[in-house]
């Protein structure tokens, strides 16, 4: 016989104290009080290649690159124990003293991190800036550290659209 489910009175509330907006990390930028951790690989942190939503490549002024697959264990999508977690953590520019923000594209590799260091590592003071570096890019009068020149961007304006064109 078919089962008959408890309809639920679970109501979700979103804890907006685990988020920063762009105009909170504006101010972060400007105060260079918090550490700003930039979870997208290397290239787009270099500012090499950006999300096709993003208009313009870099980072935040003052961020740190720290991949988010560093919390995986190597060639698997397997987290790493807690204990591993802290080693990791130990070796890198999180400093849980600090307010920390995460961020990459579009919050999704920046969720990874959030997720270790405050779910597993237990810091209190991390937020994930789900806007990313696609939201802060739309806006030109904000600053972008490791932006490519003029012409590199053009360039990578070229690949990319070679790269859509002939697949």
């Amino acid at each position: 016989a078919p089962v008959k489910v408890a309809a639920s009175r679970f109501e979700p509330k979103l804890d907006n104290s685990l988020i920063a907006t762009k105009e909170e990390v504006t101010q972060r930028v400007k105060s260079g009080d918090s550490v700003l951790i930039d979870a997208r690989p290397a290239a787009f942190f270099n500012g090499e290649t950006r999300a096709p939503a993003a208009k313009e490549a870099g980072t935040l002024p003052g961020a740190v690159n720290f991949q988010h697959d560093k919390w995986f264990a190597p060639g698997s999508s397997t987290f790493v124990s807690a204990e591993q977690a802290r080693q990791i953590a130990a070796s890198s520019p999180i400093d849980p003293a600090k307010e920390t923000v995460s961020f990459c594209n579009t919050g999704h590799w920046a969720s990874t991190n959030w997720f270790a260091m405050s779910e597993v590592l237990g810091q209190k003071n991390v937020k994930l800036y789900a806007g990313s570096m696609v939201e802060w890019s739309q806006d030109a009068g904000l600053p972008m550290a490791n932006a490519p020149s003029r012409a590199e961007r053009l360039l990578q304006d070229a690949k990319s659209w070679v790269a859509k064109t002939f697949k």
